[in-house]
C-alpha cells in the first residue's frame, strides 16, 4: 500500500494536513469521507507536488434552474429534510449523504440543486453556505438554522427539530386549508349556478314573458334586467376582476393594501379571532425554534417576521425587534403592543425570568395550536350552513321571479 499526503476540511473554518496508507487515492477520498472530512488535496508521499486536486469548481447550472424554483414544493424541502436529518444521524459523512439525497431525489429541479450544493461542500463550503444560494428554495429561517447547528455542532439535533416544525407547520395549514376547502366549493358551485341562470336560462324565458301582453311583476322586471347586463357585460365584469388582483399585487401598494386588509379581517367576529390565534400560534413555534437552536432573541425576532402572513404582526413585531435591541426586555416591548394577548405576555415573562424561554414559547404555541383546531371545527359548523342558506335564498329568489308572473295569469284566469 502506498503512502499519501492529504488536505482536507474539519468543519466550516478549520483546516487539517495527515498522512494515510492506501491502495489509491480514490480510497484515500473514500476513507476521509468516512473521516467525516472534506478533501481538498491529496498527493503520494514520494512526490514533490500535488497531482490531484479536488476543488476544481464545475460550471454552476443555476442559471438553468433559477427560472424553475416554483417547481420545488414545500413538502419536497421537508421530505428533503427529513431524510438528511436520518443519514446525518446514521453518521453517515455529509458529502456522501448529500450524494444519497442527488440519487434518490425524482424532482429534476431540486435535483439539480442537490447536485450543485454537494459540489460546493467539496470544495470546502458548509451546508449553510451552499444553501444561501437558493433563497427561493431554503427560507431564512432555515438556512439560520442549519447554521447555527453547523455552529454548536449539533447538525442532527438542528436538522431533526427542523423537519418536525415544517411537519407542524404543514399540519396547521392543511387544517386551515380543509376548514374553508367545503365552504369554497359550496361558494363556486354557487356562484356557477347563478351565472347560468342568468346568462342562459332567464334570457330564454324573456321571450315567453313577452308573449303574456300584460305588466310584469317587479321582482321579475328586476331579475331580467341583472341577466341582461350580466349577458352584456359579463367580460368587462372578469376584466375588472383581472385589474383588480393585478393592482393588488402591484409592487409598491401591495403592503399597503394588504395590511389594510388584514387588519380588517382581524375585526371581523370570528374569523378574526382565528387568524390571530393562527398567527400566534406560528410565531410562537417559529420563534421558540430559532432560541432553541441558539440564535439570539434580536435575531430569531427578526428571521421569525418574514414567516408570517399577517402585515398586521409583521409590523408589531418589526417594532418588537427595535425595542429589544434598544435595551428592552421582551416581555415588556409584547407589552406595549394591543395585538397580542396578556396572557402570552405573561408567559413569556415567566419564560424570561426563569430562563426557560423557549420551553415557555412551545407551551404558549401548543396551546394556541389546540385552539385553532377547536375554532376549525366551528368554523366550518357554522360556514357550511350559512353559506348554503345564502345560495338557497339566492337560487329561491331567482325562482320566485321567474315563476311569480305565471302564477299571476293563473290566477287572473281564475
Amino acid at each position: 500500500m502506498a503512502k499519501f499526503y492529504y488536505e482536507a476540511k474539519r468543519g466550516p473554518k478549520e483546516l487539517i494536513t495527515g498522512t494515510v496508507e492506501a491502495e489509491s487515492q480514490e480510497a484515500v477520498v473514500e476513507k476521509l469521507n468516512q473521516m467525516g472530512y472534506v478533501p481538498i488535496r491529496i498527493k503520494p508521499a514520494d512526490k514533490g507536488s500535488f497531482k490531484i486536486k479536488l476543488t476544481q469548481k464545475a460550471p454552476q447550472k443555476r442559471g438553468t434552474v433559477s427560472g424553475l424554483f416554483k417547481k420545488v414544493r414545500a413538502r419536497e424541502v421537508t421530505i428533503l429534510t427529513e431524510q438528511l436529518a436520518s443519514l446525518v444521524k446514521s453518521r453517515v459523512p455529509l458529502l456522501e449523504a448529500m450524494g444519497v439525497l442527488v440519487e434518490q431525489t425524482e424532482n429534476a429541479q431540486l435535483k439539480d440543486v442537490l447536485s450543485n450544493i454537494r459540489k460546493e461542500i467539496r470544495d470546502g463550503r458548509t451546508l449553510s453556505q451552499s444553501l444561501k444560494k437558493y433563497p427561493q428554495i431554503f427560507p431564512p429561517l432555515y438556512i439560520n438554522m442549519i447554521e447555527s447547528g453547523e455552529a454548536g455542532g449539533v447538525l442532527e439535533q438542528t436538522l431533526s427539530r427542523l423537519s418536525e416544525f415544517r411537519n407542524r407547520e404543514e399540519d396547521l395549514r392543511a387544517k386551515v386549508t380543509s376548514a374553508l376547502a367545503y365552504p369554497v366549493f359550496i361558494i363556486l358551485v354557487g356562484i356557477a349556478t347563478v351565472f347560468i341562470l342568468l346568462t342562459f336560462v332567464i334570457p330564454r324565458m324573456a321571450s315567453l314573458f313577452g308573449d303574456f301582453g300584460q305588466a310584469l311583476p317587479l321582482p321579475t322586471k328586476l331579475l331580467l334586467s341583472v341577466s341582461s347586463q350580466i349577458k352584456r357585460y359579463w367580460y368587462l365584469l372578469l376584466a375588472l376582476i383581472a385589474i383588480a388582483i393585478i393592482m393588488f399585487k402591484r409592487s409598491g401598494v401591495r403592503e399597503k393594501e394588504k395590511e389594510a386588509l388584514d387588519r380588517f379581517k382581524l375585526k371581523l367576529p370570528l374569523l378574526g379571532e382565528f387568524l390571530k390565534k393562527t398567527a400566534l400560534a406560528r410565531f410562537c413555534r417559529t420563534f421558540g425554534l430559532l432560541l432553541g437552536s441558539g440564535i439570539p432573541v434580536f435575531q430569531a425576532v427578526r428571521i421569525t417576521i418574514p414567516t408570517l402572513d399577517n402585515e398586521v404582526f409583521k409590523l408589531e413585531l418589526e417594532a418588537v425587534r427595535k425595542n429589544i435591541v434598544s435595551g428592552m426586555s421582551l416581555e415588556q416591548s409584547i407589552k406595549k403592543s394591543t395585538w397580542f394577548p396578556r396572557f402570552m405576555a405573561n408567559m413569556l415573562a415567566v419564560g424570561e425570568k426563569g430562563g426557560n424561554l423557549e420551553e415557555a414559547l412551545l407551551e404558549v404555541a401548543s396551546f394556541y395550536e389546540r385552539e385553532v383546531d377547536k375554532m376549525t371545527k366551528i368554523l366550518t359548523s357554522l360556514l357550511e350552513p350559512a353559506i348554503i342558506l345564502i345560495m338557497g335564498l339566492l337560487v329561491g329568489f331567482i325562482v320566485f321571479a321567474m315563476l311569480l308572473p305565471i302564477f299571476q295569469i293563473n290566477i287572473g284566469m281564475g
